[in-house]
């Protein structure tokens, strides 16, 4: 699975995107500003060179002595006028530069505050972010939205026996198993210390707990493997929103039924039908790295 693209409009993100659109109209402003300049030029060309057809048959005379000197001063002047609008576009393409740093710069430290820089996963503050939006969504196709908390077993005795390196390693580990498991359009997110929550868009409970005993049998591969001197192992509780709720109350449900599945320990007999997590979701947010 695949971290999602960030799409959190900040004031300073807003302002830098006005000043941008400045810089287009100025773009715009240079060149009716050249158009004009050529049409000028051109009926001045015109009447000089054709003026009975300008000046409805009054016939203009000048002194052919003068003709270099107005050849001359027409040639400077619109040379004068190419340097003025190549160094007002270079003024231009300078800002315009310099604003798309600030704008990468400040897109960078939005995705900075709301990934967790251990697991590589978003963190708890994305999670205020993303719920109304999810909610909004399942409001609006009328689909439902589950979630699945996840605790490790005895993380600081794994701190204890291995160290602190392990412990930091040991949940990355799991991030990974995370992100491999599930969809990607679900969302994943590293509340704090050992937890970790999974927002499944269009999933039922039924389908969140199936997919809670998928992430269960794939621990249990892992650890059968022996990809560390370690072995995996969490609880998972599975919570489905439903119309009035607040982050709050959906994660005391999903706390309460992890803690349930803590007490119980329960792993399904045989491999469970995830054949659902296959299919494409109805309405997925295409996923793109940002790490």
């Amino acid at each position: 699975m695949k971290v999602k693209p960030l799409q959190i409009e900040q004031p300073e993100s807003a302002e830098l995107f006005r000043d941008m659109q400045a810089l287009s109209a100025r773009d715009w402003q240079l060149w009716s500003i050249c158009a004009l300049m050529l049409v000028v030029v051109a009926i001045g060309f015109t009447a000089f060179v054709v003026p009975n057809l300008v000046w409805g048959g009054v016939a203009l005379h000048t002194d052919h002595r003068y003709l270099p000197q107005l050849f001359f001063g027409l040639l400077t002047l619109i040379i004068l006028f190419n340097v003025y609008i190549l160094e007002q576009k270079r003024t231009i393409d300078r800002t315009r530069q310099r604003l798309f740093k600030e704008l990468m710069a400040s897109s960078k430290a939005k995705e900075v505050a709301l990934v967790d820089p251990l697991t590589s996963v978003f963190n708890r503050r994305y999670m205020d972010e993303i719920f109304p939006r999810e909610v909004s969504k399942a409001a609006r196709t009328g689909t439902e939205l589950s979630f699945v908390m996840l605790d490790v077993d005895g993380f600081k005795d794994i701190n204890t026996k291995f160290g602190h390196f392990a412990g930091d390693q040991y949940l990355r580990d799991v991030a990974t198993l995370l992100k491999k498991t599930f969809r990607g359009s679900d969302t994943v997110l590293r509340l704090g210390g050992d937890e970790f929550l999974i927002i499944l868009p269009e999933t039922s409970q039924k389908q969140a707990q199936r997919a809670a005993e998928r992430l269960l049998w794939e621990t249990r591969w892992w650890n059968q493997a022996g990809h560390a001197k370690y072995e995996l192992s969490f609880s998972c509780g599975v919570a489905t929103y439903r119309k009035g709720m607040d982050v709050k109350e959906v994660l005391e449900l999903a706390d309460r039924d992890m803690y349930r599945s803590k007490r119980e320990k329960k792993v399904p007999a045989a491999p469970v039908d995830d054949s659902w997590m296959e299919q494409p979701v109805r309405g997925s947010r295409a996923s793109e790295e940002v790490h």
